[in-house]
């Protein structure tokens, strides 16, 4: 009897110890120090690969301060991660971003932890078929409605395609992770996910929700001198467990009998930007709640989002081209790590399409408010042969026919060289871009400072000569204003008057 006491007093004894060994790094005060994993990028003495990621590429998503959690090989070039739980045990796993330097795909590397040590173990990748980095964007969404992450990428190919996949993570007998596509769409024009309002059951976790359709839009090939698509919707189909095919119909477009869209066909990026250069807006009838504007500063690669009350500017950091358009990656200036991918396309002389892909990682869903068309606001095309047309011809007369500077009876200085403008005051001096349109049959300025953050400023411009002794007196009143598709309304400030004597 006493023996087997012993011999159980003996086996918890050493089960003790045994719990206590695994379970050090929980039980310790201090904390654990643990090795965080590198990335290695070889480096080979006086030869450089031809497929090596370019530096500007490689650094894309450096911003974003986020590390690679798994072990990559030495080939591999890490880009970008996101984080999810890919087999649902509450425990956060993560997928990488990679470029191997023998081929010019990008591969997403998933990685599952265990949530008992932390550590993460690699799992076999998906090789897409983006080429183009800057173009990747890749998140986790429950798109067909069962509340699995689901991981989708979009991105350019080689060949300025669009593509789109959609994977499933499935888990195996053996208990380890693989993927299986039930999505893979190509198209050279857009690609949409359609969100669908889901019912109050599936936000509580009651019951499935609907899954969301996806949207491919190609040119037509019958019809090459027209803007006509071929819109084709899949949806998910249950039975046979991936998306299918369901609708094709053609969306009648404007034929084409222009030079710049003849340009445009030959896949000239340089040509379709100065085309989108100025600003654009869009109209009226939009359902959006604010007015939309967007100016293409492409001379000086920035693009300025503007709704009324606040304006974001954008960097542009790549394009290309499409048919009848062009796929732009912009990066925000004052929060770098947010990207927008804009995709443009020609719907009329003076009419563009935009889809906007959000950065994802920071909001829910995938739609922008930014989505719709746009019309150009040109001097030509908004105001008919009028007294108005006629004020900002002489406006741009006076502006452009000397650099020399003007004042102020109250001290201020301005000065006009090309496409910027120096402001002069008691308050020091501004320089920026400024731009003449015109609102309501209006000359309007708008003056864009250079500082960080800073808003544009809108101007109501009138001009007036006078012949005196020493030459021609050139008179310049500004009035500060804020403007809309509406209206141009006052901002309360009196106006300044500047003349020059040339």
């Amino acid at each position: 009897m006493k023996r087997s006491v012993l011999i159980v007093f003996i086996a918890a004894l050493t089960g003790l110890f045994i719990w206590l060994a695994f379970s050090r790094s929980d039980l310790s005060f201090l904390p654990e120090t643990r090795k965080s994993v590198r990335t290695i990028v070889p480096i080979v003495k006086n030869t450089i690969p031809v497929n090596v990621l370019p530096a500007e590429d490689a650094t894309v998503y450096d911003e974003s301060k986020t590390q690679p959690l798994i072990v990559l090989d030495s080939d591999e070039t890490f880009l970008q991660a996101i984080t999810v739980d890919l087999n649902k045990d509450n425990v956060a796993d993560q997928i990488c971003a990679v470029k191997k330097i023998s081929e010019p795909n990008i591969y997403l590397i998933p990685g599952i932890q265990n949530p008992l040590t932390g550590e993460y173990t690699r799992i076999t990748g998906i090789r897409t078929g983006i080429t183009q980095s800057r173009t990747l964007l890749f998140y986790a969404m429950d798109i067909i409605g069962d509340r699995t992450n689901a991981l989708i990428y979009s991105g350019m190919t080689a060949d300025n395609i669009q593509l789109l996949a959609v994977y499933l993570p499935v888990s195996n007998k053996d208990g380890k992770i693989s993927f299986t596509a039930v999505a893979d769409l190509r198209s050279d024009g857009p690609i949409t996910i359609q969100e669908i309002k889901r019912s109050d059951a599936y936000n509580l976790g009651l019951t499935s929700g609907d899954s969301y359709p996806i949207y491919t839009y190609n040119s037509d090939p019958d019809s090459p001198q027209t803007l006509d698509q071929i819109e084709r919707i899949y949806r998910w189909d249950r039975t046979v467990k991936r998306y299918e095919q369901v609708s094709e119909s053609r969306i009648a477009g404007k034929k084409i009998e222009t030079q710049l869209v003849r340009q445009l066909q030959n896949g000239d990026l340089s040509t379709f930007e100065n085309f989108l250069t100025g600003l654009w807006y869009m109209p009226e009838s939009s359902s959006t709640k604010d007015t939309k504007y967007i100016f293409f500063n492409m001379n000086e690669k920035e693009i300025i989002f503007h709704n009324g009350s606040t304006e974001e500017l954008y960097l542009r950091e790549s394009g290309a081209p499409r048919r009848y358009g062009a796929y732009l990656t912009t990066r925000n200036q004052s929060i770098p790590s947010i990207r927008r991918l804009i995709d443009i396309e020609l719907t009329g002389i003076d009419e563009i399409r935009i889809k906007i892909l959000e950065d994802v990682k920071l909001k829910i869903g995938v739609a922008s408010d930014w989505d719709g068309v746009y019309k150009k606001m040109a001097n030509n095309t908004v105001l008919p042969k009028t007294e108005a047309e006629q004020s900002i011809v002489q406006l741009k007369a006076m502006l452009s026919s000397s650099t020399k500077e003007w004042s102020s009876p109250d001290g201020q200085k301005f000065q006009i060289n090309n496409t910027r403008y120096t402001l002069t005051g008691s308050g020091g001096s501004e320089s920026g871009l400024f731009m003449i349109m015109t609102v309501k049959d209006k000359p309007i300025l708008q003056f864009r400072p250079d500082q960080p953050k800073s808003k544009s400023v809108f101007y109501l411009a009138s001009t007036e000569k006078r012949a005196v002794s020493t030459g021609e007196q050139q008179i310049l009143t500004l009035t500060e204003v804020t403007v809309s598709i509406e209206a141009v309304n006052l901002a309360g400030s009196p106006p300044v008057v500047f003349d020059r004597i040339k």
